[in-house]
């Protein structure tokens, strides 16, 4: 019996070999005869069957007429007839999807640096990485604000200056009649700088709020300039139609915060605003979120947020993170409740402050 080492490449364009239990079983006994030829194959499975072997197992690539009989292929031979082709074809395919993609790389650099530019010349779209400026071209704005300044302060630790934003000519943050929202997250109402304008704010008609988690900085200003803050700068976005939508997600968020004025929470506003933060980090450990990504998201240290962390734990009863994510479900606490995490779990006391 004759086993060639090689086999030319197959053409996969069409469909490809398929090896099913009964080819496995035919080529075995194939396999087991000491001769192979037509007469061979007729004596051992009939003459119509043994026409039907020898096609099935052909279509399969295991077996090929050679001069004077057949001859039994390798199974790895076999396959690497039909995966070379398709290597071929892969490489290839890599090939051109890295030249379309350089090109059209080239194309898009053209189109932003074209549409930046033409933002740019329009007044519709302005990056400011120099600090200094950028904070003038804001206060600027919103002392020029005629009927609202909505500022949300987010977590980014680069920005622990972003509330002294709002100037205070002439002893008012604003001018009279503009409506003035300030919204921090509720760590950030233990921070003396925080509680100083908050109250400055408060005196002067505005009105600012907390809420347990806030992911970016952004200040509308008349429902027509919207300014976006991160590390590198400001970027200033003049756009009705963006203003407005960041002014609904704005509201939206504005609706479900609490007052702060700057003063000290008593202890059972305190109770309150450590339910609403221990259902951010119940949401957050659902997520899978690490102690550091957590913290930093509801605007805490790591430390105190791993105490936090363990509290909940301990009033949930819970010995590990995948536990609390099946209790969470369990006993719905991600869902607002006015009884509280802790009185959802059991009764149980709970300390007045967040921040420590």
């Amino acid at each position: 019996m004759r086993v060639p080492d090689v086999l030319p490449d197959v053409d996969c364009s069409g469909p490809l070999p398929q090896v099913d239990s009964e080819t496995l079983t035919l080529y075995r006994r194939v396999l087991e005869m000491d001769v192979l030829d037509t007469a061979a194959l007729e004596r051992e499975f009939g003459p119509d069957e043994a026409q039907r072997v020898v096609r099935k197992l052909s279509d399969a690539l295991l077996l090929r007429p050679v001069p004077g009989g057949l001859a039994v292929l390798r199974p790895d031979v076999a396959a690497s007839a039909v995966i070379h082709p398709l290597e071929t074809t892969i490489r290839e395919a890599q090939r051109r999807i890295e030249q379309v993609s350089g090109d059209f790389d080239r194309v898009m650099a053209v189109y932003r640096s074209t549409v930046e530019r033409r933002n740019q010349q329009e007044g519709l779209l302005d990056t400011v990485t120099d600090p200094a400026t950028s904070r003038a071209l804001v206060r600027e704005r919103i002392a020029g604000a005629r009927r609202e300044v909505l500022l949300m302060c987010g977590t980014d630790p680069e920005s622990e200056h972003r509330f002294e934003l709002i100037p205070a000519a002439d002893g008012l943050p604003t001018r009279p009649g503009v409506r003035l929202c300030v919204l921090h997250q509720h760590a950030a109402r233990y921070q003396p700088a925080v509680q100083d304008h908050a109250a400055f704010i408060s005196r002067a008609g505005g009105q600012v709020r907390t809420i347990e988690k806030l992911w970016n900085h952004i200040c509308v200003i008349d429902q027509e300039v919207v300014f976006l803050f991160d590390s590198s700068g400001v970027v200033s976005v003049n756009h009705p139609t963006v203003a407005s939508a960041m002014t609904a997600l704005f509201e939206q968020i504005w609706c479900q915060a609490r007052p702060f004025q700057g003063e000290f929470v008593s202890r059972s506003e305190g109770v309150q605003l450590r339910e609403d933060v221990q259902r951010a980090i119940v949401y957050f450990l659902a997520e899978g979120l690490r102690d550091e990504s957590i913290a930093r998201r509801i605007g805490v240290s790591v430390r105190t947020c791993r105490r936090h962390i363990a509290e909940l734990l301990e009033e949930m009863g819970a010995e590990s993170r995948f536990q609390a994510g099946y209790l969470t479900a369990k006993l719905g606490l991600l869902e607002s409740s006015p009884n509280g995490i802790a009185d959802r779990v059991h009764d149980g006391a709970a300390p007045d402050r967040l921040n420590g």
